[in-house]
This record gives structure tokens, C-alpha cells and sequence, in this order.
């Protein structure tokens, strides 16, 4: 393969992971079929298979939630023209309360978690898509996650 193209297809899973985090950071959910094929799957705590099924899942997340996707060590492995597979680092910063919905910065404690994305991306008519994100948390602070608390 051209090692142009493989830039290419590189940059374009990059941007993908990056768009999803700025999606899910600014609830910006209508951004969905930019990010994920119809079929794509999602696991970042319980797996969601569909694009319905994430938006359906994305759309339970507070509105008292703020936060912040830090990804970092983006790395994209070209499979083919059609397929490529990746990792990027994720440290994660989140505050649920009243005061996420107000303007400026909240107290926060540091992380809420560490971990990786997982992702499988592949080529459809609209240009590259996640196929499938699999979270694996390395780190968590549980009083981060209060809407998991029994």
C-alpha cells in the first residue's frame, strides 16, 4: 500500500477517536453517524451493538455530567484499504452534580479512571467509521461513577 495512503487512513482513524471524545465531552450525540458505523459496537462498561443501541445508551448519561476525554499514545495499525485497528490511551476526567451545569471550573479530585480504547475502524461510502470500541480501565475511582452506585 502507498505509504501516503496509509497516512491518510491514519489520520482518519485519529480524528475519529478524537471526535468521539469531543462528542461524548459536549453531549453532542447527534454527531454519532460521524463516528461509528450502523453495526458498530461499543463497550465502555456494557456492550451496546448498533448505532441505535449507543445513541440510545449515550443519551442515558447525566445532564449533571461534565467531562473531559484526554486521549493520548494514538496508534493506528493499517490492515488494509478497508480496515485498520488502534489503540489510544484514555485518561478520563468527570464530575456529576448541580455545578457541572454552571459556567467555570469545578473541584475535582484528579482522574476518574485510566485505560485504553480497543478500536476496529473500517472504510464504508461516508469515509472511515469505528466498527467497534472496547474500553479496558486500568484505573478507576469509584466515587467518580456515583449514577453506578447502588
Amino acid at each position: 500500500m502507498d505509504p501516503d495512503q496509509v497516512l491518510k487512513i491514519q489520520a482518519a482513524c485519529e480524528r475519529l477517536s478524537i471526535l468521539y471524545a469531543r462528542m461524548a465531552d459536549w453531549k453532542q450525540y447527534d454527531l454519532l453517524p460521524e463516528v461509528f458505523t450502523e453495526d458498530a459496537s461499543l463497550d465502555v462498561g456494557g456492550r451496546l451493538d448498533g448505532i441505535e443501541k449507543i445513541a440510545k445508551g449515550m443519551s442515558r448519561r447525566p445532564e449533571t455530567l461534565r467531562s473531559r476525554h484526554v486521549l493520548t499514545n494514538i496508534f493506528v495499525q493499517v490492515v488494509d484499504a478497508d480496515h485498520a485497528r488502534g489503540t489510544s490511551y484514555l485518561s478520563l476526567y468527570r464530575h456529576v452534580g448541580e455545578e457541572s451545569l454552571e459556567p467555570g471550573a469545578v473541584e475535582l479530585a484528579g482522574p476518574a479512571a485510566v485505560g485504553e480504547y480497543e478500536d476496529e475502524f473500517r472504510r464504508t461510502g461516508d469515509g472511515w467509521r469505528i466498527s467497534s470500541r472496547v474500553l479496558h480501565l486500568q484505573f478507576r475511582r469509584d466515587s467518580a461513577f456515583p449514577e453506578r452506585r447502588p
